[in-house]
């Protein structure tokens, strides 16, 4: 069991590793682009977005008072058009908030998703005998 916890250790190490450098390089890159060619990956607050203990509270409260879930955002209603968030010029101020937290948790879970893959197929590896610990005789 102490093998499995390193390696589950190593690979969240390796994969914030390089999505650390990689929002690094986004993030000089963005610097230096004008506001009409702006990622939208992980873009951070724009002007008149809320924070996000407010996003937390209006929704939990709209949904406590049973008003729905619609209440998150100030901008819920207001559309979404994917050719602004990955089309060849893409533009951050007109992607609603609501699209750019659905876009951000996508790629957050997704991550996840592929370390537990990665972690459950050495698992699966390790227990049929097919890899072996290097000190194991």
């Amino acid at each position: 069991m102490r093998n499995f916890r390193t390696a589950a250790v190593a690979s969240a190490t390796a994969l914030t590793v390089i999505a650390g450098g990689t929002a690094i390089a986004s993030a000089e890159e963005a610097a230096t682009t004008d506001s009409k060619d702006r990622q939208v990956i992980f873009a951070g607050k724009q002007e008149g977005d809320k924070s996000f203990g407010e996003v937390i509270s209006d929704g939990t409260k709209g949904s406590a008072d049973q008003k729905g879930s619609s209440h998150y955002f100030d901008d819920a209603k207001e559309p979404f058009f994917p050719t602004d968030a990955f089309g060849k010029k893409t533009n951050a101020e007109e992607v609603p908030q609501w699209a750019r937290y659905w876009i951000d948790g996508s790629i957050v879970a997704g991550i996840g998703a592929l370390v537990g893959l990665i972690i459950a197929g050495a698992n699966y590896a390790f227990y049929n005998g097919w890899l072996q610990h290097p000190l194991s005789k």
